[in-house]
């Protein structure tokens, strides 16, 4: 790690709070604080901002272990997703309530109450979707490990209209 340009600045205070200082005897060290509070802001934040700039940070997604399912939940779930059953958007809008609730994303329709009360969120978080497409505010925020577990709840797909 080279502090030399934090260094340098800071070895010229001494001169500076000298230079500052008048021939009657009164000094101007608040004029002085705030300069070398700025100086060594400017210089760490550019300091900082060096080291961190020449290294190259890749981020990359781990693979998240599949969340465990109660084995009530799990009897309560599909073992294959239903892709080949069309529903009307009148008729995923009937499935708005804490115990009959459906939501949409990407144009496939999930039956979530039997996940409702397992939710991480609460039920709260998927009965505000309920009847509608979620497909944004679902993206927004959830997880491969969500994926795998929606995919399971899946019911069929909206119907062209």
């Amino acid at each position: 790690t080279n502090l030399r340009p934090m260094s340098s600045l800071l070895a010229i205070l001494p001169t500076a709070v000298s230079a500052l200082t008048s021939n009657d005897g009164t000094d101007s060290t608040s004029m002085l604080t705030v300069a070398a509070v700025t100086c060594c802001a400017v210089a760490g934040g550019a300091y900082v901002l060096k080291q961190y700039s020449a290294k190259t940070v890749k981020v990359e997604e781990e693979e998240e272990p599949a969340e465990d399912v109660s084995g009530e939940i799990e009897a309560k779930l599909p073992k294959e997703p239903i892709t080949d059953k069309e529903y009307t958007l009148e008729e995923i809008a009937k499935h708005n309530k804490d115990d009959d609730c459906w939501i949409v994303v990407e144009g496939k329709v999930y039956n979530a109450s039997p996940y409702m009360s397992n939710h991480p969120g609460g039920a709260y978080a998927i009965v505000q979707f309920g009847g509608e497409d979620a497909t944004e505010d679902y993206k927004e925020i959830h997880s491969k490990t969500a994926d795998k577990i929606l995919a399971r709840l899946q019911i069929g797909v909206v119907a062209k209209a």
